[in-house]
């Protein structure tokens, strides 16, 4: 496949992935589900449950940010007028807007000075309500002190008058389930910031606050971490728990710490859902079909030397949430080396199980290519019988199976590490596992002293994994491995 023709409306360097319906409709058990996304300065969908899934261009919208799609997967709310959140916005004033989600529709201005409109669940499907800032300015880096945030109902598709959510702040990433949390956070920003409704006289919590260890003295500590692009939980039983990305690990060792369960990210690398107290529950890695080449190895025709999620935002179901992928690509023009920057395709991300569905990619990976695929929203239809797994996000990722395990440090008694040589005659097996608990490969020992991690798990992605390790005496051992780009 090449080029979708966007129902008479153009082009679009893009493809949808030929295996998304059919792994959409095995995964989320039902083939009613759909994307919204912008594409340049238009906005596009993709309906699933279509018999040939298209992309669509949607007229009458422009400079248009930000889409979210309604709890019946009928309308969409979304911002014009600047791309902004947070600190780094402009003195230009943004506009919310409610349309139907189809190719043709009408939008209709919910109010000036809004920004990042989202809708508020849990509504009557015939009077939705959306919420939205009235303020991105942020003194001192601080931005929940200044403006409001107010939500508007919608009847018959009209805005009424609005009503005041908090009128001592502007949140930009939702409301919970519900209607007790809000949730914000703004582009180099300190921290994800969650405020209780019912606990007004309490400041904001900074959720990403990790539980880390001292390098020196393998105690537990707590370092704060920046990050952005949060979204409220679409979870009616974990209601305070948000998802996000953060800047990197980069603030971890400078505290002179490490993470003994994630080694070393960079920016953007990982998605996390954390909740109210702070801790994390779970964590996902980039995708591992999208392959990459080392610097090193490079030969500066575009080879795919970077990726990081972008614009990461939760769906109307709990269990599913969607993300662009960013591609850095590198090449050799004019005498120099130039990289070029695109969010090249768009996954469903299943939030319980840690597994991926890619949606749409480009087609079009040249140095010259601008095509780019941002601000994903996922609608997946919920059957009438639905009910929320209890359980799913009740324990952090200190507690899961596979992760709640004894860790050594760099003294290991039974199993000496030396970087990547593991020294210990009575090794019997060694398995890798990710970082959630899956097991990707596993490799039998016959007795030897010393085994080369790297060249028994070559084929692995960079990241951080777990090793278990498991000896004559029966005894399972865990510790963390990390493997670093080349």
């Amino acid at each position: 496949m090449g080029c979708i023709v966007l129902h008479t409306h153009g082009q679009i360097n893009a493809k949808i992935s030929p295996t998304a319906k059919g792994s959409i409709t095995a995964q989320c058990l039902t083939s009613n589900v759909k994307v919204v996304f912008i594409y340049k300065d238009t906005m596009c969908f993709v309906d699933f449950s279509e018999n040939s899934p298209q992309i669509h261009k949607m007229t009458n919208v422009t400079s248009a940010y930000f889409p979210v799609i309604s709890s019946d997967g009928k309308w969409i709310t979304y911002q014009t007028g600047v791309e902004a959140e947070g600190f780094s916005a402009s003195t230009k004033v943004a506009t919310a807007w409610i349309r139907e989600l189809a190719i043709d529709g009408t939008p209709v201005k919910i109010a000036d000075t809004a920004y990042v409109p989202r809708f508020v669940q849990n509504t009557p499907v015939d009077s939705p309500e959306i919420i939205y800032s009235t303020s991105v300015a942020c003194p001192n880096n601080i931005c929940y002190n200044n403006g409001l945030t107010l939500k508007k109902k919608i009847v018959q598709k009209m805005p009424q008058l609005a009503q005041v959510v908090y009128g001592k702040g502007s949140y930009y990433g939702g409301l919970s389930w519900e209607g007790r949390f809000l949730i914000t956070g703004w582009p180099g920003g300190p921290n994800v910031f969650m405020f209780d409704l019912q606990d007004t006289l309490s400041a904001p919590h900074a959720v990403h606050t990790m539980r880390v260890k001292k390098n020196i003295t393998n105690v537990d500590t707590f370092v704060a971490i920046g990050a952005c692009n949060i979204s409220r939980s679409a979870s009616s039983v974990f209601t305070n728990t948000t998802l996000y990305y953060d800047f990197s690990s980069m603030a971890i060792k400078s505290a002179g710490c490490y993470h003994p369960l994630l080694g070393t990210w960079a920016t953007h690398e990982k998605l996390f859902i954390s909740r109210y107290d702070g801790e994390d529950l779970k964590v996902f890695d980039t995708p591992a079909d999208r392959p990459l080449v080392s610097i090193a190895d490079a030969q500066g025709t575009g080879e795919a030397v970077g990726k990081e999620w972008y614009n990461p935002e939760w769906s109307n179901h709990p269990y599913y949430a969607a993300a662009s992928l960013l591609v850095d690509r590198l090449y050799f023009v004019n005498s120099s080396w130039e990289n070029n920057y695109n969010c090249e395709s768009v996954y469903l991300v299943d939030l319980k199980d840690s597994s991926y569905i890619k949606l749409i990619e480009s087609t079009d990976s040249s140095y010259t290519s601008k095509t780019n695929f941002s601000y994903p929203f996922l609608w997946v239809e919920k059957s009438s019988n639905f009910q929320e797994d209890t359980t799913w996000l009740k324990q952090t990722i200190w507690e899961r199976a596979g992760l709640s395990v004894r860790y050594y440090n760099k003294n290991l008694k039974s199993f000496k590490s030396r970087g990547n040589i593991l020294e210990g005659k009575d090794v019997t097996a060694i398995v890798l596992y990710s970082l959630t608990g899956q097991k990707i490969a596993a490799l039998k020992c016959p007795g030897n002293s010393s085994i080369n991690l790297k060249i028994a798990f070559k084929n692995t992605h960079p990241g951080g994994y777990f090793i278990r390790i498991e000896s004559k005496d029966a005894r399972k051992q865990f510790m963390p491995w990390f493997v670093e780009r080349k």
